[in-house]
């Protein structure tokens, strides 16, 4: 006996012996239908069932939840087994498939003036609503996996996309989603889009979801199971749907879901994942498809009295699987031997049409071969190339006007007490000039100070498969105390060393004097040895005047400025890391492993006609764990310096004279409060996302998050470095080490987190308030 179960749709496809001439069609509830076909001929039946109809004046219904409960409980002793990824070695090849819409376009968009005349880019879809393509991509790839050692490697057979600007000229490399999944229903939570969706058969399921066994039917002679899953609570991310599983081994056929409720989420409309499984010579559970279909909002307000159909963004992916292969003998070779992944491209990826057309896992829709025929006019159109411009410009900091680009943007306006009001431009080349050259430069104003500065640069990129880069750079400017490039480290994807954000330069508590001038320039060469490891070593010559509201003093002597001539070599290490390159532009996507930065340097320093030779090392570290639904977040610092320096050169503590919130500062710290030579620093962030609110009636419809934090420091200084320059007044000697607490609620109105701040240790001597609040701007799912 041969069988089959439709989906949610009705849809289903069945294939049979030669000999088979009837198939009967059978639903609880309805009167069963047998239907004759044709051996051996393709052929597509719709059927329709006739339901019964019993009268009955009373029903008595009880529900006996001992076969569900022991289905339930097989499912999850075996899910360890039955988890794909358990084999301690397989290979497979992988087709997948990526696709970005606007959806619901209106006619007065449609009709409006910027796309009158380009009316036919817009598509409709089967419910009469209009939808603008804008990205569609393919791949092929050949996966290899072991465990041990651990060694992955993804071999690009073909690539091709067709992206809207930005869209088509972003690359995903580093551990890309060649050698990903996504989704992968045994693990307990499934993480997309930042976030952490409870799986329907996780190991505590019977917490977030009600189970109902719906139906059960051969399948290829084996008893498959219908089970239909909805969440215990409204407000949580838990999936409605349902899920099929074989009785032999009790591992997973077919899991449909759809995000129970968006309630709780920004920007997020909708979300539906579905996942299929197949056995690998009769007995071996693996993947088969994967799908993800999500619809973002662009307008993350909710509208309780009207609701619309706006502007939305639909994207969609789907990975296929075929040549399986379990256990295989040979051991996986890669390019670089101490290397734990690699993604490789064959010569030439970008096949042709026939290719695709013979290798494709699964054949493109009537809609995808629309899209893509209409995406590339749409790039020419004028108001995409401007929206094009911003979206590249959030990405790099500057605005794309041809062969020249206009930037960096968050230096064209900011105030000081030394400069006033400061007023900058600058540009630098695009890649319509070359991909590997660039050549930057920019010219800057105080009113205060009547003073000009500038910063020049230019690199090169070394066209070779690993990332080599060469950089030449000048830059004067004014810095802040404790500001430096070192938070570069934990802020990677950051224009520049700084946290300042809209409100924290508009809303200080206190005069903004604890800054100087400085002039550096630097020769950096990188380079990449194998995906998760790569070294930076850089020379720089750094000269800092001395501060007008802090002047330098030896001896009882003005000291016009210090200078130090400096090496460095900063080796990162990361694992399984998503990242994006584009030309010079590198942007981490992240990973759940730590992130290692190790930092050894020297070099001498010069003042009053003496110098002096130093040295230092230092090591950051910075990771997210999720846990459950929630999110830890945290940040390690240390260092220790050897010889004498000025002590704008040694590690001063980074604090927050702002009501603005920052991540990896001290927020209840002053800028110049403490010096080090030694010091310890770490920083947590505890994301609740809800966990609490959403269970409290009077919270739950405003949809904000808990959020707890705790800040520790450690440090000490000798007085040798009061030999160069005098340490201002106001740095203290840490007796006790330093302690800050911090509770608050983020996803305040969408975009706003407000947290209150304690210090707990010790006591400020220069009049740090012990207690504030402070708020930052951030938007996220």
């Amino acid at each position: 006996m041969w069988g089959t179960i439709s989906d949610s749709l009705g849809n289903y496809k069945l294939k049979v012996p030669g000999k088979t001439d009837t198939i009967c069609f059978s639903e609880i509830g309805f009167y069963s239908l047998e239907k004759t076909i044709v051996a051996l001929v393709n052929s597509e039946l719709s059927v329709e069932l006739v339901p019964k109809r019993v009268d009955l004046s009373v029903i008595d219904v009880k529900i006996d939840e001992r076969p569900i409960r022991n289905l339930m409980n097989n499912i999850f002793r075996n899910k360890e087994k039955n988890n794909p990824d358990q084999y301690s070695k397989y290979s497979y090849r992988k087709y997948t498939k990526w696709e970005c819409q606007i959806n619901n376009v209106t006619e007065k968009i449609i009709n409006s003036a910027l796309f009158r005349k380009n009316k036919t880019v817009f598509k409709t879809e089967d419910d009469s609503s209009k939808y603008l393509p804008l990205y569609f991509s393919e791949q092929l790839v050949f996966n290899e996996v072991q465990k041990n050692p651990p060694k992955q490697k993804s071999t690009v057979i073909a690539d091709k996309t067709t992206g809207v600007g930005i869209l088509k000229e972003l690359e995903i490399s580093g551990y890309t989603s060649a050698l990903d999944m996504e989704v992968n229903f045994y693990d307990n939570y499934i993480n997309l889009f930042t976030k952490d969706f409870v799986s329907p058969i996780a190991d505590n399921g019977w917490f977030y979801y009600k189970y109902y066994l719906a139906d059960s039917i051969y399948v290829n002679g084996h008893l498959q199971y219908r089970v239909n899953f909805r969440p215990r609570r409204k407000g949580e991310n838990t999936f409605k749907g349902y899920f099929t599983v074989e009785d032999q081994h009790y591992s997973l056929a077919e899991i449909d879901g759809d995000l129970s409720s968006t309630s709780g989420l920004n920007f997020l409309k909708s979300m539906h994942l579905k996942s299929n499984y197949t056995f690998v010579n009769d007995s071996t559970p693996f993947y088969k498809r994967n799908q993800i279909d999500a619809v973002f909002d662009y307008i993350p307000f909710k509208n309780k009295k009207k609701q619309v159909n706006h502007l939305s963004l639909f994207y969609t992916q789907t990975a296929n699987i075929d040549q399986v292969t379990i256990n295989q003998q040979d051991e996986i070779k890669l390019n670089t031997k101490k290397a734990k992944y690699e993604t490789v491209k064959l010569p030439d990826v970008n096949k042709d049409s026939l290719f695709w057309k013979q290798n494709r896992i699964e054949n493109l829709s009537s809609r995808d071969v629309e899209a893509n025929a209409v995406i590339d006019s749409i790039s020419k159109i004028r108001v995409i190339k401007f929206l094009n411009n911003i979206a590249n410009m959030s990405l790099t900091s500057y605005y794309d006007i041809g062969k020249i680009e206009l930037g960096p943007y968050p230096n064209i306006i900011n105030t000081n007490e030394v400069e006033g009001l400061h007023l900058f431009m600058g540009a630098r080349t695009s890649e319509e000039i070359n991909k590997n050259f660039n050549v930057w430069g920019g010219i800057g104003y105080g009113s205060l100070n009547k003073k000009v500065n500038y910063m020049f640069g230019f690199g090169y990129k070394f066209p070779t498969t690993s990332r080599q880069l060469f950089k030449l750079n000048y830059d004067d400017n004014i810095v802040r105390f404790g500001e430096n490039e070192k938070i570069l480290y934990l802020y990677e994807n950051a224009f520049s060393p700084t946290e300042n954000d809209i409100i924290s330069q508009f809303l200080k508590h206190g005069v903004l004097d604890e800054i100087y001038r400085q002039q550096k320039a630097s020769a950096s060469f990188e380079k990449e040895w194998y995906p998760g490891l790569s070294n930076k070593l850089s020379a720089s010559y750094t000269t800092d005047y001395s501060p007008p509201f802090y002047p330098f003093y030896r001896n009882g002597l003005p000291v016009s400025s210090v200078s130090a001539f400096e090496v460095l070599l900063d080796t990162r290490f990361s694992k399984e890391e998503k990242l994006i390159d584009k030309g010079f532009l590198r942007i981490y996507m992240g990973t759940e492993y730590p992130i290692l930065h190790v930092v050894v340097g020297g070099g001498k320093t010069f003042y009053a006609g003496q110098s002096d030779w130093y040295g230092r090392i230092m090591a950051t570290m910075y990771q997210g764990i999720h846990v459950g639904q929630t999110r830890l977040d945290y940040a390690l610092e240390a260092g220790m310096f050897f010889g004498k320096l000025p002590y704008t050169m040694l590690d001063i503590p980074r604090g927050n004279e702002t009501v603005g919130y920052y991540s990896y500062d001290f927020n209840m710290l002053d800028y110049l409060e403490y010096v080090h030579d030694n010091y310890f620093h770490a920083y947590l962030q505890y994301h609740l996302n809800g966990f609490f609110f959403r269970r409290i009636p009077l919270l739950k419809s405003a949809h904000t998050r808990e959020v707890l934090s705790a800040r520790f420091m450690l440090g000490s200084v000798s007085d040798k470095h009061q030999k160069v320059i005098f340490f201002p007044s106001v740095v203290t000697k840490m007796a006790n080490p330093y302690i800050e607490l911090g509770a608050g609620v983020e996803n305040i109105l969408t975009v706003l987190h407000v947290e209150a701040f304690w210090r707990v240790t010790p006591q400020s001597v220069i009049g740090a308030p012990p207690v504030g609040l402070k708020a930052q701007l951030k938007l996220e799912l």
